[in-house]
């Protein structure tokens, strides 16, 4: 099965994921002050994060002589038999879907953005240094990259789409109390309320 396949070629993937263990213990609470984001959030994406440089970018043994060679043969797309079958491309898609997805979560647009770029971004330097780096035993492939992306983009779709969901929602409940987002000072009849009070003062 590619899965038993996917452990044997990569003997090192539990020492990154340990190492991410400690990454996350060590840098959640501080970046989350820095951010200004719940410590949750922080530990999820860089759980994520830890998970995909753990399967992509550590040593495997090296079966061939290939360094600096990329496999750019093939860019189709994952295809349907491949979800259901559930294969390797699927799991590469899936590798970096709740990535993806934490990272279209964020409320803070900047934040956002800025996870985003990285996620997309992130494909493309695993395959760069999967082609320069010969001692990590791997090949890079436009297949990899491909389903990467396609992983990329369904995660940030629906990341953006919940979140989108969420501000909606919000929106509505504040729409039945009378109030905006900026407070009560905001809202339309605010001031026609704070004459009232100022007259009856008077």
């Amino acid at each position: 099965m590619w899965s038993e396949v996917l452990w044997q070629q990569t003997p090192d993937a539990p020492a990154g994921l340990a190492l991410t263990v400690l990454v996350v213990a060590a840098a959640t609470l501080p970046l989350a002050r820095r951010l200004r984001v719940p410590p949750l959030d922080v530990a999820a994406w860089l759980t994520a994060l830890g998970v995909v440089l753990s399967l992509t970018l550590t040593p495997r043994p090296v079966t061939s002589a290939a360094d600096g060679v990329c496999a750019l043969g093939d860019w189709s797309p994952v295809g349907v038999g491949n979800l259901l079958a559930f294969d390797q491309r699927a799991a590469n898609v899936a590798l970096l879907v709740p990535l993806a997805l934490l990272s279209g979560l964020v409320r803070d647009r900047r934040l956002a953005r800025a996870a985003l770029l990285t996620t997309a971004a992130l494909p493309l330097l695993v395959e760069a240094v999967q082609a320069v780096v010969p001692a990590l035993g791997r090949v890079c492939d436009s297949t990899d990259l491909v389903d990467n992306l396609t992983g990329v983009a369904v995660g940030a779709g629906i990341g953006l789409l919940v979140r989108a969901g969420r501000a909606s929602g919000r929106w509505a409940r504040l729409g039945t109390t009378g109030t905006t987002p900026g407070g009560d000072l905001t809202a339309p009849d605010a001031g026609h309320r704070a004459d009232e009070r100022v007259r009856a003062g008077l």
